[in-house]
């Protein structure tokens, strides 16, 4: 066994894997003990091993967030690779369901942590590629738990080019059907898999499983899992069950959109009494005050997030709940098309940059999001969107926009159309921030 790694003292192995092993070791200058993950460059995985371990620190290297793992040191010494990262005690998530232990609404607080460190690593244009039980440690202190998620080391950063492009890593039980058929993820895949995590956390086995690999491949592509049982749904809502489907679909674009919105039901349905009102996912419900007579309309949330009213929820049969319980307004939509430059856009500098903050943009973007759902051939709005999705860095969602427009017939005229596009282009010949092929099809449709 290693006696030294650098500046850090081996004490002892603590796992083995197909890349390499982790051992228990200690900084002698701070005096702390560490995980050390080390990988053989002569192991038979060769250069494609070496690139994903570095990739592993780059990406991990940037975060810094209470959910995720924090890499210390980056280093080589005699042929050997190592990653020296905190050392998180506790419990990985796969040894607590197998236990037992783990009560469904922990299991939605877990789950929920998760998603506040994926949505980081997702600012950071940062993949996992492989979240699964585990890659997460869970620590109580007292009453309360703390999720970490580990091992980054199949990430890939959005938009940049590497030699793995179009190949599939990680762990098949949890892969997302683009995934699996393109070899191109996105941060809903990552999504997709923390869904998995939840069917699993509460009914005890994956949704996807069966004796080969082909067979769960066959049915993560074509089968739904059993609705949970009755029994799981003990001091939490009932619409986890439409939470579940909603993360576990096999279209990306009808699942949730962002981590953010998935932490936010996920601790929502921590509340038994609570009920998620959702008819479409992509456009937020307002009460028809033709309905409601004068009461207010209640704000409406981001793209595919719950409006909370507990009053309309049916009362269960024989509940002896309050006569006229379930007969309260129904939320309907508003059909409000944007048909006006949003405020985001307003006051911006030449350069299109201006001092926007990311809460604004944001907004901008559930707005334009609506309207869409609208009046899906809204020329304005689709520019519109396509700018803002650009000034957040969000590559994917931008190139989704695209299509979408370029399959509705719109032209790349009608889009430029619009100054804001145009100065979207120019900085995009510019500064050139997508990947080589995305750029290539971006200018090829708006550049043209």
């Amino acid at each position: 066994m290693l006696a030294r790694l650098g500046k850090f003292e081996i004490i002892r192995l603590l796992a083995q894997g197909s890349m390499g092993e982790v051992y228990l070791g200690r900084d002698p200058i701070l005096g702390r003990e560490v995980a050390i993950k080390v990988i053989h460059t002569s192991a038979s995985m060769g250069p494609q091993a070496r690139e994903r371990f570095a990739t592993e620190a780059r990406a991990a290297g940037v975060l810094n967030h209470p959910n995720i793992v924090t890499v210390h040191e980056l280093g080589e010494e005699q042929g050997v690779l190592y990653l020296a990262m905190e050392l998180v005690k506790g419990e990985d998530l796969g040894t607590l369901i197998h236990a037992g232990t783990l009560t469904p609404k922990d299991a939605l607080e877990v789950l929920a942590q998760v998603c506040d460190g994926l949505a980081v690593a997702h600012r950071h244009q940062i993949l996992h590629r492989d979240i699964k039980p585990s890659n997460i440690r869970v620590v109580w202190d007292g009453k309360n738990l703390q999720a970490k998620v580990l091992d980054f080391g199949v990430a890939k950063i959005i938009n940049t080019d590497t030699t793995d492009a179009g190949t599939v890593f990680g762990t098949v039980n949890y892969m997302a059907p683009e995934y699996l058929q393109s070899g191109r993820p996105d941060s809903r895949s990552d999504l997709f898999a923390v869904g998995v995590l939840l069917y699993e956390c509460l009914v005890g086995s994956p949704p996807f499983d069966g004796p080969t690999p082909g067979s769960v491949i066959y049915r993560l592509l074509h089968e739904t899992p059993p609705p949970l049982p009755p029994r799981v749904f003990h001091e939490i809502s009932q619409d986890v069950q439409g939470i579940l489907n909603h993360a576990l679909a096999k279209d990306p674009g009808n699942r949730f959109q962002t981590a953010e919105d998935l932490a936010t039901v996920l601790r929502a349905a921590k509340d038994p009494e609570w009920h998620w009102v959702q008819e479409q996912p992509t456009v937020a419900m307002k009460i028809d005050r033709s309905v409601a007579g004068r009461a207010p309309t209640p704000p409406t949330p981001p793209r595919g997030l719950p409006v909370v009213q507990p009053a309309l929820r049916p009362a269960p049969m024989g509940s002896g709940a309050a006569p006229g319980r379930d007969s309260g307004p129904r939320p309907v939509v508003i059909p409000r098309p944007l048909v006006r430059e949003p405020p985001a856009f307003r006051g911006m500098a030449p350069s299109g940059r201006g001092e926007v903050g990311r809460d604004v943009l944001e907004t901008t973007r559930h707005q334009l999001l609506q309207a869409l759902e609208i009046d899906p051939n809204n020329r304005k709005a689709h520019a519109m969107l396509l700018v803002t999705h650009y000034r957040l860095g969000s590559m994917d969602a931008l190139m989704q926009t695209l299509r979408q427009a370029q399959s509705r017939g719109i032209r790349s005229a009608e889009l430029r159309a619009m100054p804001r596009c145009q100065q979207m282009v120019q900085e995009e010949t510019q500064a050139h921030r997508l990947s080589q092929e995305l750029h290539g099809e971006f200018m090829a449709y708006l550049g043209s």
